[in-house]
C-alpha cells in the first residue's frame, strides 16, 4: 500500500492559529520511541517519532479521526518508490507500518500496536506516556515537516534555546549515554570531549576549575549548545522521507545522512574560572544552494554559562537589534540588559587598531581576499593562552570563506587603551 489517499493529508498546509504538540515517551516492541503528535482537539492529527538509538525522524499520517488513532508510517525513499513530480513535490510516498493508537482514560496514556506494511498479522505493542508539550507558532502547518520545522523556528529564529519548555521532543532525544574522553589540561583548569554516539562529534565539558568553583553553570550551556548541533545532525537524517523535506528535491534516496556534522571540527582555545572560549569548524550540508562552510568563536562567562558581551571586555563594541531592526545600532551598555538580543561588532577603534598592526604572512594573498576591507566588516576576537587577544576573520560568506584568518595576536596587559573597567573581573592578571 502507499499514501494516495493521503494526497489531500500531505496537502494540508493550510496555516492555523497556535497550538499543542504533544511529545510522548515509551516503546515500539522492545525499542525505545519519542512521538510528538499535534494536539487532537484542533482536529486531523499528524506526528512524528523517532528511535533513541538512531535519532532521525519518521513521518506518521492521520487515517482516521479522533478517539481512535490509526496512522500510516512513511517508508525511506529509494529512487523506485518515491518519484518526483514536474512540480518537485513526492505526493505519494511508500508506506512502512501502521499504527493504532487509543488514549487512557485520563488522557496522558497512549498504548496500541504497530504493524509493518504488508504484514497485517504481525504487530508491535506500543505504550506511550505524554512528558512534555509546547505552544506552536502561529502559522505551523500541520504536517510531519510543520512540526520538525517549527523546531527550528522557536531554537534559532526565535531564540528560546533547547530546553523541555522549547522543544520537548527535541530535548528528550538528548537524553543518551555520552561517550567521555580524556581529561584534559588547560592552565590549571581542566575538560574532557564526550561525544553522542549517534552524531559521532565531540564537544566539551569541564572537569575541574583552577580555582576550585562549580562549572555547572558553564557545562549546562555546553550541554545545551552540543544539544542544538545535535539536532540539526539528527534532521539530516530526516531527509530519508518525503514527508519531511521541503520539496523532492531535498529527499536523499540513500537513506539520509548525518550531513557531515560527523566531522565537526571542536577547538577549546581558553578555559578559566571566569571565561570559556571554543571554535566550531566544519563544512555541512544536508540541503540548500551551498554547503556551510564555517570556522565560529564562541566564548562563554563560566559562573553564569551565558554569553559574554565583548563590552565588558573592550571599551568599543557595538549592539545591533536582532529582533526590532536589524539595522538599528543602540547604546551597548542598554543592551546589556539583555544581551542575547543584540549581535555583537567591534567598534572602530577596535577596526583601526587592528588595521595598523596587522602584517600579513603573503601580501599578494591578503590583497587578493581584500583582507584590509574584511577587517572593517567581519573583525571578531578569540581569547588564547596567557590571557591574550586573537583578533581574526569571522563570517564570511560562502564565496570568500577561504579568507578566513587569524590577524593580530596580543596580550590584553598589552592594550589597556582598548579596555573596559571591567576586564579585569574576568582576566585577574589584568588587575595584577
Amino acid at each position: 500500500m502507499r499514501l494516495t489517499i493521503l494526497a489531500a493529508v500531505l496537502l494540508s498546509t493550510t496555516p492555523v492559529l497556535a497550538f499543542d504538540a504533544v511529545t510522548y515517551r515509551g516503546t515500539l516492541g522492545r525499542s525505545d520511541i519519542l512521538v510528538e503528535l499535534t494536539d487532537p482537539a484542533v482536529g486531523m492529527v499528524q506526528g512524528r517519532y523517532s528511535y533513541m538509538a538512531v535519532g532521525g525522524d519518521i513521518p506518521l499520517h492521520n487515517l482516521d479521526g479522533i478517539e481512535s488513532f490509526e496512522f500510516a508510517e512513511e517508508a525511506p525513499c529509494s529512487e523506485a518508490t518515491c518519484i518526483i513530480g514536474d512540480d518537485g513535490m513526492i505526493t505519494d510516498p511508500p508506506i512502512g507500518g501502521h499504527w493504532t493508537l487509543n488514549f487512557s482514560a485520563d488522557g496522558k496514556t497512549l498504548s496500541g500496536t504497530w504493524a509493518p506494511e504488508g504484514k497485517p498479522g504481525k504487530t508491535l505493542d506500543v505504550n506511550l506516556v505524554e512528558i512534555g508539550r509546547r505552544s506552536l507558532p502561529e502559522g505551523t502547518e500541520i504536517t510531519p515537516m510543520g512540526l520538525a520545522d517549527s523546531v527550528f523556528m522557536q531554537i534559532w529564529a526565535n531564540y528560546g534555546g533547547l530546553s523541555a519548555a522549547t522543544a520537548p521532543y527535541e530535548f528528550a532525544k538528548m537524553d543518551v549515554a555520552l561517550t567521555e574522553g580524556d581529561i584534559q589540561e588547560l592552565d590549571g583548569s581542566s575538560f574532557r570531549f564526550v561525544s553522542d554516539p549517534r552524531t559521532i562529534f565531540e564537544f566539551p565539558r569541564i572537569v575541574a576549575l583552577a580555582d576550585g568553583s562549580s562549572p555547572d553553570a558553564a557545562n549546562r550551556a555546553l550541554a545545551e549548545r552540543h544539544g542544538i548541533i545535535n539536532v540539526a545532525a539528527l534532521s539530516c537524517l530526516n531527509n530519508a522521507y518525503a514527508g519531511l523535506t521541503y520539496s523532492g528535491y531535498d529527499v536523499s534516496m540513500e537513506g539520509g545522512s548525518l550531513g557531515d556534522y560527523d566531522g565537526e571540527n571542536i577547538a577549546v582555545g581558553y578555559l578559566s574560572p571566569t571565561v570559556m572560549g571554543w571554535m566550531e569548524s566544519g563544512s555541512t550540508w544536508c540541503g540548500g544552494a551551498h554547503p556551510n562552510n564555517h570556522s565560529d568563536s564562541y566564548i562563554i562567562d563560566v559562573k553564569t554559562g551565558e554569553d559574554l558581551p565583548l563590552v565588558r571586555i573592550f571599551k568599543d563594541w557595538t549592539a545591533t537589534s536582532k529582533i526590532d531592526d536589524y539595522h538599528a545600532t543602540v547604546d551597548p551598555v542598554a543592551a546589556l540588559a539583555a544581551p542575547e538580543q543584540y549581535y555583537w561588532t567591534p567598534g572602530q577603534p577596535l577596526i583601526d587598531y587592528v588595521l595598523a598592526n596587522y602584517q600579513p604572512q603573503d601580501p599578494d594573498y591578503a590583497a587578493d581576499c581584500g583582507v584590509e576591507e574584511l577587517i572593517t566588516t567581519n573583525l571578531g576576537v578569540r581569547f588564547g593562552p596567557g590571557d591574550t587577544a586573537i583578533f581574526s576573520l569571522v563570517g564570511l560568506p560562502h564565496v570568500n570563506f577561504a579568507c578566513t584568518d587569524d590577524l593580530v595576536t596580543v596580550p590584553l596587559a598589552d592594550i589597556p587603551e582598548l579596555l573596559a573597567p571591567t576586564a579585569k573581573d574576568y582576566f585577574p592578571s589584568l588587575a595584577r
